[in-house]
Order: C-alpha cells, then sequence, then structure tokens
C-alpha cells in the first residue's frame, strides 16, 4: 500500500470483524514501532498483547470498577457530569473487549536535557517541572512509536484505536501486567491501550482541521 493512502486511510477503529490478527501480523506492527525515533534513543515502550477474552474482560474490568468509583464521587458534586462520565467510558473506553487483541502499551521516564544539569545547581529552579511536564519529549517519543505501529496495521488491512482514556485505572492495569500478565521489569508504567482488529466497513471518523489552521507561515 502506498504511503500516502495508508496516511489517508488511518482513523480510530471501534467496530471489529469477526477474525483473528495473526501473531506474525502483530510482530511486524511491533516492529514498525520499534524503527521509530525517540530521545536518546531510550526507546520507550513495551507491548504487552492480549488475545485472550478472559484477560481482556478483566482489563475492562479494572477501568470500569475506578471509573464507577470516580463517578459516584463526582456525583456528590454535579449528577449530569458523572452520568457523562459513566456513559463516556462505555462508548469510548470499553469496545476494546470485542476486539481480537488488545495492547497493554508500556513506557519509562524520560529525563529531558537539561533537568540534570540545572539539578545540579538549583534544585528547586522553576524551570526543572516545565521540563518534566509539557516539554518532556518521552511521550513525544512513544506517541512516534505508536503511530508507526497504527501506519503498519493499516499496511497490513487490519484497524486499531490508540486509547489514552483509560489511563486513570494506571495502578489497578500496572499491577495486573506485573502479577498475571508477565512483564515485572521495574521503572516501567502503563501509557496506552491499543486495540487491533479487521475494521467493519466505512467506519466514521471525526472532521480533521484544514490545513490552513495548522500552518504559520513566518
Amino acid at each position: 500500500m502506498e504511503l500516502s493512502e495508508v496516511l489517508t486511510k488511518r482513523q480510530s477503529v471501534r467496530k471489529y470483524k469477526e477474525g483473528d490478527v495473526p501473531n506474525t501480523a502483530i510482530e511486524e506492527m511491533v516492529e514498525a514501532a520499534r524503527l521509530a525515533p525517540s530521545g536518546k534513543n531510550i526507546q520507550n515502550w513495551h507491548f504487552v498483547v492480549i488475545k485472550d477474552q478472559a484477560t481482556k474482560d478483566k482489563v475492562a474490568t479494572l477501568i470500569d470498577v475506578k471509573n464507577a468509583e470516580i463517578a459516584e464521587k463526582m456525583a456528590a458534586v454535579n449528577e449530569e457530569k458523572a452520568a457523562r462520565f459513566r456513559k463516556f467510558v462505555k462508548n469510548f473506553t470499553l469496545f476494546f473487549v470485542n476486539a481480537p487483541a488488545l495492547t497493554i502499551v508500556m513506557s519509562t521516564r524520560y529525563t529531558p536535557s537539561g533537568y540534570n544539569e540545572i539539578s545540579l545547581y538549583d534544585p528547586a529552579d522553576p524551570e526543572l517541572p516545565e521540563l518534566d511536564s509539557k516539554r518532556n519529549p518521552g511521550m513525544q517519543s512513544l506517541g512516534a512509536a505508536l503511530e508507526n505501529f497504527t501506519l503498519k496495521a493499516i499496511d497490513l488491512g487490519y484497524g486499531s484505536c490508540w486509547l489514552t482514556s483509560a489511563n486513570y485505572a494506571y495502578e489497578s492495569i500496572e499491577k495486573l501486567v506485573k502479577e498475571e500478565l508477565g512483564f515485572t521489569e521495574d521503572g516501567w508504567f502503563f501509557a496506552a491501550l491499543m486495540s487491533i482488529g479487521i475494521p467493519e466497513d466505512n467506519p466514521k471518523s471525526p472532521a480533521k482541521k484544514t490545513r490552513g489552521e495548522l500552518i504559520t507561515w513566518a
């Protein structure tokens, strides 16, 4: 498939047809991710691939439980917003249980250039939180890998959805990964989910900004 066609076809797919995604295809997606650029070549990505339905259901339950906990506390302040939050998780997160494959994406902390250097002479410098949050390239690096992953999925005839809406359940998901799914490396944290499958025909996608909205010529 030509690159321009792959880029045009990329969209978040939330409905999948029956049919497996072979392990060899997922390995090709991970290989594409492996080739992505990263700050200081940290390669801060690891993919925990789940095909077992019971395990996918378990991940969904962890998210649903945390969602209910948050919504209950929200309801004491604003029931309408709490109801929207409950509905959101059902419509835009838990659909992954119907995908043939689910990937839990793990990442590691990235220390940006200048952080340790400034810390050496002034640990209280107000620039440090800025460097470590808004300007931290760690998530930019991970984003490059995940984009490669999604584009390779399209090239192979599959669809995917890159999910971060469930990140509020990070603690229980990280515990599951470490205690039951076999990835026990220290220093890694849950960063995203990626569902993978054969997309339903004619999936809908929201409108994108125009090119003119994205460019400032200086």
